[in-house]
């Protein structure tokens, strides 16, 4: 049997040659499973940071939003506080610190003070579930420039000099116009309200506390009388008030007689005699309704006559004067000595007298 050279050549390159590896399938599977889990732990990560994160905003702006709201609100506690309570309390405390002109202007700048407050806290913006519970402190605002604006009167009317006592009931009464709002706010709006902003998981923001009149003595009526009665001896506030009698004179059948002080005055009797007064306003004030009364006595004192009348306003330093009718002089009364009395005034919160009145010698003839 012949063997061919080339034939085990070919045999023997079969047998060294080497036999490729099968793909392992499995290892791949497991590979993108390996990477699948990597992936969807990472995602899980990152929205789980992202949520930690989303959540801290909207916790941080919920914080914002409420610290905002709070601080508007103590500043209207702070404003109305020391704008517009203490410099009540000061004058209700002393009103003659100030001058009658500088006391209405302080006033009426109370009261403008008290209505801006008023209006910007009606303009915060309150958070969604404090916007019912807002409306309280509006309310309390609002009733404390209803007491500015009486107040205000109260404090006016006393520069009369009259019905002290009474104005000093009514400012007493209107207490409850300024601490009242103190216990709605208290009891009404913090409690609740500190309750809303911790049930939102918000534990560093606190409700303002609040405390309208540290003077608890500011309408104290013993206090508001005292105060009052000064108002009326204060020349400061309340200008300095007086009038003299300026001249005095009788009118009859087209003649005027005036009257002298000093010894007898010889007038003759008529139908309608009139008496002539005229009245000086001596004070720092205007004057208004000043009254004037003559009263005639006869002969011995035997008959009495007495008239009156007003002057209805008198400039200061100015000079007025007016008929005061009815003088009836009895036939008795002829040739004798009668007497007649004038007395001009007095004027509310007047000191001095002697010169309201002045009384004539008169012998009436024919």
């Amino acid at each position: 049997m012949l063997v061919s050279f080339f034939d085990d050549d070919a045999e023997t390159t079969q047998v060294k040659a080497p036999t490729p590896r099968p793909r392992r399938k499995r290892s791949r599977s497991r590979l993108r499973i390996q990477r699948l889990i990597i992936a969807l732990v990472a995602l899980f990560i990152l929205v789980f940071v992202l949520a930690l994160v989303i959540r801290s905003c909207q916790q941080n702006a919920k914080e914002s939003t409420y610290r905002t709201y709070f601080t508007q609100v103590q500043q209207v506690i702070t404003d109305s506080k020391n704008k517009v309570g203490k410099p009540i309390a000061a004058l209700l405390a002393d009103p003659t610190r100030y001058g009658k002109t500088e006391l209405q202007t302080t006033l009426d700048k109370l009261v403008s003070t008290q209505n801006e407050i008023t209006t910007r806290t009606g303009h915060i913006d309150a958070p969604g579930k404090l916007k019912s519970l807002h409306q309280i402190l509006v309310q309390g605002e609002q009733v404390r420039l209803s007491g500015v604006e009486q107040v205000r009167a109260g404090l006016l009317a006393a520069l009369t000099g009259k019905h002290l006592h009474a104005t000093a009931r009514k400012l007493a009464a209107l207490s409850g116009y300024f601490t009242g709002p103190d216990v709605y706010y208290n009891e009404l709006y913090r409690t609740q309200a500190q309750k809303v902003v911790t049930g939102d998981g918000v534990n560093n923001v606190a409700v303002p506390s609040t405390g309208y009149f540290e003077n608890s003595n500011a309408f104290s009526p013993s206090a508001l009388s005292a105060a009052l009665s000064s108002v009326s001896s204060s020349t400061k506030l309340s200008g300095l008030h007086g009038v003299g009698l300026a001249g005095v004179a009788i009118k009859g059948n087209g003649k005027t007689v005036t009257l002298s002080s000093s010894g007898s005055n010889n007038i003759k009797a008529t139908v309608g005699m009139l008496v002539v007064v005229t009245v000086q306003n001596q004070g720092t004030v205007t004057q208004t309704n000043v009254p004037v009364k003559v009263t005639w006595t006869g002969p011995g004192n035997s008959s009495t006559q007495t008239y009156t009348a007003t002057i209805p306003s008198i400039a200061v330093n100015a000079k007025q004067t007016i008929d005061v009718p009815g003088l009836n002089i009895p036939s008795t009364a002829i040739t004798k000595t009668s007497r007649l009395t004038v007395l001009a005034g007095p004027v509310p919160g007047e000191k001095v007298l002697s010169n309201n009145h002045a009384t004539f010698v008169v012998v009436p003839g024919l």
